[in-house]
C-alpha cells in the first residue's frame, strides 16, 4: 500500500517537473494549444447558454399563451354552463 501510495507521489512531482521543464524549454508553445483549446470551450459553453436564455424567454412567452387561452377556455365553459341552467 505504501509502495502504491509513494509511486503515485513520485509520479505527480514527476509530471510537475517535467512540465514546467518543458514549459521553460519549448517556450510555452504546447500550453498555448491547451489554452487555444480551452477559448474554444469557453465560446461553445457561452453559445450554450444564450441558447439556454432564449428558450427560457421563448418559455415564459408560451406560458404566458397558455395561460391566455385557458383563461379563454374557462370563461366559455362558464358561459355554457350558466346557459345550461
Amino acid at each position: 500500500m505504501f509502495r502504491f501510495l509513494f509511486r503515485t507521489i513520485l509520479f505527480i512531482v514527476l509530471v510537475v517537473f517535467l512540465s514546467a521543464a518543458l514549459a521553460v524549454w519549448k517556450g510555452g508553445e504546447p500550453f498555448r494549444w491547451l489554452g487555444g483549446k480551452t477559448v474554444n470551450a469557453g465560446r461553445g459553453i457561452e453559445k450554450f447558454g444564450d441558447y439556454v436564455d432564449d428558450l427560457k424567454k421563448g418559455g415564459r412567452q408560451i406560458k404566458k399563451t397558455y395561460e391566455s387561452i385557458k383563461d379563454a377556455v374557462t370563461s366559455e365553459n362558464e358561459k355554457a354552463a350558466g346557459k345550461g341552467k
